[in-house]
Formats: structure tokens, sequence, C-alpha cells
């Protein structure tokens, strides 16, 4: 990638701006001391947020165009598109189930995504990464990859949601009466749509790691640890976050146990789908001699 990405400025810029938006968001929660901040205040956070969300989407858009592929192949690309939808879900949440998720919580969940990206940019923003004869001998790969980003980032959203549930249940059992606790949603609603998204979540992912697994199976790749460690992998979180779903649908778990467990899970999603790009970027960068460096044999299958 050359040029002006090198730099990766405009995603800079975006997570920049979207933080902004954040801590003005923040600032005039605490002014207004539980009453509706001023609409001045209102429609500067709104202007920075959708400022920050329609950059990051041209950013994403021209690097996508650039390189000629999805831009989830890195761990910088993943995290910059799972900021792009913490604010697209919070949208949805508004204007579809009409959940006030306040702007500048979205935003600054958004915002930090995209700043994780640059936490270790040199390794998880290295050259594409050349989509491995994994990706490159099949069609169903950009399924694959659609499927498995999009329920990842349902489960993101459900952290969020997941979080504003935990926020506001301390300070409910704890008799907080602060301004900035009665702009959060009810419980009741957040234990709703958190449920909602984290079945979307399953069900979506669920199809990303069946094709996934299709894939490695179908391509010959058994061989690969890695290949065989992630899809290992995905279908565990996939399990997890299914077995979660059905218990709190039979009532087996409470809400704040439901909401600390998809935490964890997802925490858990992002350590190991990091760790396991970052492998995979210093095996490329050492010379493809990595667990997942294609053979001879699937180069020639891919070729052909």
């Amino acid at each position: 990638m050359d040029g002006f990405f090198e730099n990766r400025e405009w995603f800079a810029a975006a997570a920049g701006i979207l933080l902004a938006a954040a801590a003005l968001g923040c600032v005039s929660a605490l002014r207004s001391r539980g009453k509706e901040p001023a609409s001045r205040e209102r429609l500067g956070v709104a202007l920075l947020t959708g400022l920050g969300w329609v950059l990051l989407s041209f950013a994403l858009f021209v690097r996508g165009a650039e390189s000629g592929r999805l831009p989830v192949a890195n761990p910088f690309e993943i995290f910059q598109t799972l900021g792009w939808f913490a604010v697209f879900f919070a949208a949805v949440l508004r204007f579809v189930w009409s959940l006030r998720v306040p702007a500048f919580f979205a935003a600054g969940a958004a915002g930090a995504l995209c700043a994780l990206g640059f936490a270790n940019v040199g390794l998880w923003d290295a050259a594409p990464p050349a989509a491995s004869a994994f990706l490159a001998g099949t069609p169903w790969a950009a399924a694959h990859a659609c499927f498995a980003t999009v329920g990842f980032a349902c489960f993101s959203a459900a952290g969020v949601v997941w979080c504003l549930y935990l926020i506001q249940h301390s300070a409910l059992r704890r008799k907080r009466t602060h301004p900035f606790f009665s702009r959060l949603p009810d419980l009741a609603s957040l234990d709703r749509i958190s449920g909602r998204l984290c079945s979307a979540g399953v069900a979506v992912f669920g199809a990303g790691a069946a094709l996934g697994a299709a894939i490695l199976l179908g391509g010959g790749r058994l061989g690969s640890t890695l290949a065989a460690y992630k899809t290992a992998f995905s279908c565990a979180l996939f399990l997890g976050f299914l077995g979660l779903t059905l218990l709190r649908r039979k009532n087996g778990i409470s809400a704040p146990k439901f909401a600390r467990a998809g935490l964890a899970l997802l925490l858990a999603g992002i350590v190991f789908l990091g760790g396991i790009a970052c492998v995979r970027a210093a095996a490329e960068k050492s010379g493809g001699s990595g667990p997942e460096a294609p053979s001879a044999a699937e180069e020639a299958q891919v070729s052909r």
C-alpha cells in the first residue's frame, strides 16, 4: 500500500474526532446536572460523531479500493472496522429499537477501538497479508470474512450495551444519583437489546465459523497449525456465545452475570484473534516461514 495511507492520517484523524466527541459529550453531561444538555452542545457531539464516522468510512473505502480486498485483513484494519460498526449499531439502536444510547458513549467506544489499532501499528498494519493460499483459492473467502466480521461486530455492539448495563446496575445498587446515570437507558431495555444483539451475532458469526471450517477442510490445510487454531477458537467462541444466549433465554443466568460473561468472552476473542494476527504478521515479515505459510503444493493448487 503506497502513498497517503502509509501514514494512516485519515484513520488517526477519525479516531481523534470521535474521541473529541466523546470528551465533549462527557463534559456536557457533567455540566447539565441531570437536565437535558443544551441543544448547541448536543448538536456539536452529533456533528463530531458523524464527521468522524464519515471520515472513517471514507478511509476504509479507499483502503479497500486500493488493495482490492475487504479492509479486515490485519489487526489494524479489524479495529478500524469494529470502530465503524460501533457508531453504526448505536444509530440502529436509536432509530430502529428506540434505545437512546448516548452519542458520546458510542463515539468513545469507536474512538477507543480505532486508537487501539495504533497500539502496535508497525506490525499490525504491515504490508497487506497477501491473502494466503487459504483465502486466495476459494470464492467463499470473502463471504467467510464478511460473516465473521459482522458477527463479531454484533458481539462488540452487545459489549457496549453490556457496559451500559453494568454501569447503570452499579449506580442503582449503590443508590448513586449523579446526572450522568440519568441519561442512560433503563436496565430492562439494555438487557433486551443486548440479548437481541448477541443472538444476531451468534447467527452471523456461526455462519462465518462454519464457512471457515468448510474452507479449511476443503482446501486441505489441516496441516496448518495456525489455521486450525483459528478455526477451533472461532467455533469455541461461537459455542460460548450460543450457550450464553440460550441460558439467558431460559433465565438460567441473571442479567448482570450475562453481561459480565459476555464481556469476558468478547475480551477473550479480541485478545486471541489479535495474538493470532500478530503471529501471522511476524511470520510473513520473516519470509513466510511461520506456521501458516503455504506449501509449494498449495501454491500450485491456487495458481491452477
